[in-house]
């Protein structure tokens, strides 16, 4: 894996400068990608001196690590904040799909940066999913020993059919203008009884 790497600050001034940093970066590999997005461009918007940045990032590549870990770590603070206290795995997902729709609301970059790591590095992409299946799965085992799951389901197919539904879900909410929570409440209930009913006739 990618050996690059950042050093955090430890004075205010620091912080403010790495903050303003990853800040730029995230807009720009936003808006251009990763590819045509320059040391240079950032250090320009970020209205740093040249070195300034290698103070605190090995290399580009280490910023956009930064940033994607950000995400990884922030997605699955907002899922488990949600979900803390629920004991069935019904309620546990709804409150999970609302919090990443929820999520990505209040930061539609999340999903270009994540994406993005696709052109970036296909094993950064894929390590970035596998990583979240792998979690995903043992949270289900658990509710699969206890009876709220069917024992005859391919975990690791679960959880990416589970991670399928909170991004293209989450993709339909943000493509609307202006939406309501009591949409966003009726759409996410809609997905939830498809998964409650199945969706074909026998």
């Amino acid at each position: 894996m990618n050996k690059e790497s950042h050093r955090y600050p430890k004075t205010a001034s620091g912080i403010k400068t790495f903050n303003k940093i990853v800040s730029t970066g995230k807009k720009l590999f936003a808006k251009n990608g990763f590819q045509a997005t320059s040391i240079n461009d950032i250090i320009a918007k970020s209205k740093i001196a040249a070195g300034t940045f290698y103070i605190y990032f090995d290399s580009k590549l280490a910023l956009y690590l930064y940033i994607l870990d950000l995400y990884r770590v922030s997605i699955r603070k907002a899922s488990a904040d949600a979900t803390r206290g629920l004991v069935h795995r019904y309620d546990i997902e709804r409150a999970g799909i609302k919090a990443f729709i929820t999520y990505a609301l209040k930061d539609p970059l999340a999903y270009r940066i994540i994406w993005e790591s696709l052109f970036v590095d296909f094993d950064i992409f894929k390590n970035y999913y596998v990583s979240f299946s792998e979690s995903y799965v043992k949270h289900l085992k658990d509710f699969v020993d206890g009876g709220e799951i069917r024992k005859d389901l391919d975990l690791e197919t679960l959880s990416y059919t589970l991670m399928g539904i909170s991004n293209f879900v989450g993709l339909q909410v943000i493509f609307k203008n202006n939406i309501t929570e009591i949409e966003i409440d009726r759409i996410i209930d809609e997905a939830m009884g498809i998964l409650q009913r199945g969706i074909f006739n026998k």
